[in-house]
């Protein structure tokens, strides 16, 4: 039965790793990294739009200076990092983990797994209790 799992979850894990696109060599063109950028950076004028999505005047500056940096040749992070110390994390669409987030994201983990092992234990107890009762009327009969 065991067997059965693993090989499931070797196959689901091939399949992922194959449709990740991890084994394309294809570099990303300049366009297709500023678009990648732009999807990733919030407007710094706007509530809940990307840099991409976004047409004011700070998202147009925002597109206009990551084109610039990606023709001078620097890195993605390194643009993440210099739009991050101009406009601070808030340009993030996704915030960096640390602090509060890392515990928001543990203690609902921490209460699956918990819960999770609540339900072996009980259903382990169980198990045990109804083969003792089977066998008990067994062992009176005899």
């Amino acid at each position: 039965m065991w067997a059965r799992w693993v090989a499931m979850a070797v196959i689901l894990c091939a399949a992922l790793f194959i449709g990740s696109g991890v084994l394309d060599e294809t570099p990303m063109t300049n366009a297709q990294r500023a678009t990648a950028l732009e999807n990733q950076l919030k407007c710094p004028a706007c509530q809940d739009l990307s840099v991409a999505q976004s047409s004011s005047a700070s998202s147009l500056a925002v597109r206009a200076q990551i084109k610039v940096d990606i023709a001078r040749g620097m890195s993605d992070s390194e643009i993440i990092d210099q739009l991050t110390a101009r406009y601070g994390n808030a340009v993030l669409l996704t915030p960096p983990a640390g602090g509060i987030s890392v515990v928001l994201w543990a203690v609902p983990a921490g209460i699956v797994i918990g819960a999770t092992g609540v339900i072996v234990v009980v259903m382990r107890r169980r198990k045990k209790i109804s083969q003792s009762a089977a066998t008990s009327p067994e062992k009176s009969k005899s």
